[in-house]
């Protein structure tokens, strides 16, 4: 439900912020603002999408990104963006992300069979990740290279596009995609305190949620100034941060094909351990080891563990929460798992700036490897209990 314009803007954003200024800092602002929106828009986002027809969510969402990359695109071509406009622009679009990603992971079980949710949302990982890595990534940042506007422009036509195809989506049944009222009479606020009470009353989403939340929030650290980290530490110009950045996500890839198979073969515990396993151990490795092929390599590694985690656990959570709860449900999970990305975005500014681009990594790596000593058995536990038939 993605486009290949959003790989292009993953290449060109980072390399407009670099070429607007050079303060880790503010590098990494362009971060917080694309993560804030999880932070504080999820929870009331949750439960709008219950009230509303998803698939109208999801084209409008569109239409509205489409004209602010438009503008943006204007901005940057007659040389008004500055570092702070590029700030805004990224919030402003992260806001419509929010209603179009939580919507769309609403809206599958409603064109899918439940039986198929696992290969459903693999395969729909693999087209994203082709269309945005092998497209929109080298694309980008040659673009960016031609002309620093163009970019932004064919991103918002992708996006025009995108909502057109959206909206012409057919459901399973016709009430499927009907608007949801459900909860509606009980207020904004009761309906969030019952997605925050489903959640927290099952220990296997509230862990897996947990753990989620301190990988995104400490791969965020280095994630915030990886353009800059890719041009000081490797010496990488905008095209080879571009061909870096797909090298990266071919993992991506290869875990939507296989993410299925994997869940099956290992079960999903030992699955979502090894990938937590995974992010912890390679997280080290552009802290000690700033070579262009090794880190290559370690992101292949972690794009193939990030989407069989993201296999497993999505198909689990579409599984488990009810349909009529699961705007409200997600929410609580992703203002969890996703929100902590605008901290780690600050504080890895902060890190960069004061300690170095290494230092980010480091850090991320020792919190982790915490994080999975402790997490992992209990995560265990919670998968063996949630599979123990009842009574």
């Amino acid at each position: 439900m993605s486009n290949f314009g959003d790989g292009i803007v993953a290449a060109a954003g980072p390399l407009l912020a670099l070429s607007l200024t050079d303060d880790a800092r503010m590098i990494a602002a362009v971060n917080v603002a694309a993560m804030l929106p999880w932070l504080v828009l999820s929870l009331p986002a949750g439960v709008l999408i219950d009230r509303f027809e998803r698939r109208r969510i999801l084209a409008v969402a569109n239409v509205v990104r489409a004209v602010l990359f438009g503008a943006l695109a204007v901005g940057v071509a007659t040389g008004v963006v500055t570092i702070w406009v590029l700030v805004v622009v990224m919030g402003l679009v992260a806001v419509c992300e929010v209603f179009f990603d939580m919507s769309a992971q609403a809206f599958l079980p409603e064109i899918v069979d439940t039986h198929q949710l696992e290969r459903a949302n693999g395969r729909l990982y693999a087209a994203e990740f082709t269309a945005n890595s092998f497209l929109g990534l080298p694309l980008g940042a040659w673009l960016f290279v031609v002309a620093a506007s163009a970019p932004f422009g064919v991103h918002a036509a992708a996006l025009a596009i995108a909502a057109v195809l959206v909206a012409g989506i057919a459901t399973r049944s016709a009430s499927d995609g009907a608007a949801r009222p459900a909860g509606g009479s009980n207020g904004m606020s009761a309906d969030i305190r019952e997605g925050i009470g489903w959640l927290w009353s099952n220990p296997l989403l509230r862990l897996l949620a947990l753990m989620l939340g301190a990988v995104n929030m400490c791969q965020m650290f280095g994630q915030a100034v990886f353009a800059k980290y890719a041009r000081d530490e490797l010496g990488l110009g905008p095209r080879g941060f571009g061909f870096l950045l797909v090298a990266m996500s071919v993992g991506s890839i290869v875990g939507g094909l296989a993410g299925d198979r994997v869940a099956r073969r290992l079960g999903p515990a030992v699955a979502v351990v090894g990938a937590y396993a995974t992010f912890a151990t390679l997280e080290v490795v552009p802290a000690v080891m700033p070579v262009t092929w090794a880190v290559a390599a370690s992101g292949v590694a972690m794009s193939i563990a990030g989407t069989v985690w993201n296999v497993v656990t999505v198909s689990l959570r579409q599984r488990l929460i009810p349909a009529e709860l699961f705007g409200r449900v997600n929410s609580v999970y992703r203002f969890i798992g996703t929100g902590t990305m605008a901290i780690g975005a600050v504080i890895g500014g902060q890190i960069a700036y004061f300690a170095g681009l290494r230092a980010t990594y480091a850090s991320s790596a020792a919190i982790l490897l915490g994080v999975l000593v402790v997490g992992a058995p209990r995560l265990v536990a919670a998968f063996r209990s949630a599979a123990a038939p009842d009574g």
